[in-house]
């Protein structure tokens, strides 16, 4: 099979993540597979060895200029390379696809169903993009059944060739924390508004009270969430068990992770929420809100906050911490049955058929 994959436009973060693992399963999968990835400059994601590389002149130029090289760029590739199937590793990929089935990776509708998470222009631009994407491709992969119902409930034209397709979790198994030992920490993430940092700090401080002997880090601030978080510590007098990380490197959040005494993930929105599925697989115990995503990969193996009251998660934060070996065993096995190598095969077979009938 060739096999010619857009990434123009990815950058660190949730797509590269997703679409570099998608290659190294692909790899494993079907190595004789001849793949060729598309990109703007050098890829922002790990390449696996046996992937070709080419980058497409104009796609890092202004926005309508860059769809349109773009387009005409995945095209010609796709038929230069005579290109059995096409993905887009972003919902909104290249406007003219390619003369060969073409299958789109979905990530969420959170703009259609969180509107105010979402500035007015990004909302009408994601409409539009995803619109098309959803009118045009022959196969669209859902990262999870959360995500396939939203968008048939939304879009029913889409259900016969919408496929839910969850993502891999094998990556993190190679990951290690490079710390000394020290005081446990419980893991927080605060990239962006739906992972409800607030509501976890004033948990941390119903949870901890006047202890110091665990701590709080929360990774991915930005400069713009930074100084609100600083003052919700320094109002609730958490200075001394909380951390306030900014983005991290992969080796930098990798070691941050796999060193945690516990995930703490209640978040308000998921495509997939794959910090849990990461968390489970390393034996960390996790707590998530029950946003549905999060329900459907931890499958009744991870403590569930059904609200973000500071007591309630405080108290879901010391049962996690309390779980036993056997229910931390049984987390670890549930999450071994998340592979890339499932994602790509499943993304494979149905790109050889042409279309989800």
């Amino acid at each position: 099979m060739r096999l010619v994959v857009d990434a123009v436009g990815v950058r660190p973060g949730s797509a590269a993540i997703v679409i570099g693992n998608v290659l190294a399963g692909w790899r494993v999968l079907a190595p004789a597979d001849q793949i060729v990835v598309l990109v703007d400059g050098a890829p922002q994601f790990a390449v696996p060895e046996g992937v070709q590389v080419q980058s497409l002149a104009g796609a890092s130029a202004a926005p309508l200029v860059r769809l349109w090289a773009q387009s005409i760029g995945v095209r010609r590739a796709a038929r230069a390379h005579r290109a059995d199937a096409l993905i887009s590793a972003v919902t909104a990929g290249a406007f003219l696809g390619a003369n060969c089935p073409r299958g789109a990776i979905v990530y969420d509708l959170r703009h259609e169903l969180r509107p105010t998470q979402f500035s007015a222009k990004r909302r009408v631009g994601r409409r539009v993009l995803y619109g098309w994407t959803f009118w045009r491709a022959d196969a669209l992969f859902c990262i999870s059944e959360r995500t396939r119902n939203d968008l048939v409930g939304r879009h029913p034209r889409t259900r016969g060739k919408a496929l839910a397709t969850p993502l891999g979790a094998d990556h993190a198994s190679g990951w290690h924390s490079s710390e000394a030992p020290g005081r446990p920490y419980v893991l927080a993430f605060g990239h962006f508004a739906h992972k409800n940092v607030d509501g976890v700090l004033r948990a941390w401080q119903a949870y901890i009270g006047e202890r110091t002997d665990i701590a709080l880090r929360v990774c991915g601030l930005g400069r713009a969430a930074r100084p609100a978080a600083e003052q919700v510590v320094a109002e609730l007098g958490l200075t001394a068990s909380v951390e306030l990380l900014p983005w991290l490197s992969d080796e930098e959040f990798e070691s941050n992770f796999a060193g945690a005494a516990l995930v703490l993930f209640p978040s308000d929105f998921e495509g997939f929420g794959l910090p849990a599925i990461e968390a489970m697989l390393l034996g960390i115990p996790v707590v998530v809100s029950d946003d549905p995503a999060l329900l459907e990969v931890t499958d009744g193996r991870a403590v569930v906050v059904t609200d973000d009251g500071p007591q309630t998660l405080a108290g879901a934060i010391d049962r996690a911490l309390n779980l036993t070996e056997d229910e931390i065993a049984a987390a670890a096995e549930h999450a071994r049955t998340f592979t890339w190598e499932r994602t790509a095969g499943q993304m494979r077979d149905a790109l050889r058929a042409g279309a989800i009938s």
